[in-house]
């Protein structure tokens, strides 16, 4: 997200990892204020230094064995959707995306 939004500005991400060989759907909804002190700050680092900026969606070619991964983020009255898959993400968000994945837990398709 842009760094002239504020530090503080409500920030709300949803996480969904699917697919893979097994199939299997994880899942997380994190609210930074509602996260401890150090990792809601690590979730605001963490998206700010993403470069998720815009609603993309991006998949590598022979990516239907790969993990489809898809990220929602509200902050400041902006919402910004990502899909994209395991080979696809964008470099500056894969340790957002190990962030949210350490969190994410078993989810119904």
């Amino acid at each position: 997200m842009a760094d002239r939004e504020s530090p503080r500005a409500p920030l709300k991400v949803a996480f969904v990892q699917s697919g893979g060989f097994a199939g299997l759907v994880k899942g997380c909804s994190l609210d930074a204020d509602e996260l401890g002190p150090d990792a809601g700050a690590e979730l605001r680092r963490l998206v700010a230094s993403s470069g998720l900026d815009v609603s993309t969606e991006a998949f590598s070619r022979g990516a239907c064995d790969r993990r489809q991964i898809a990220i929602t983020i509200e902050r400041g009255g902006k919402r910004v959707e990502i899909v994209c898959d395991d080979g696809s993400t964008p470099e500056g968000a894969r340790p957002l995306v190990a962030f949210l994945a350490a969190r994410a837990r078993p989810q119904r398709p």
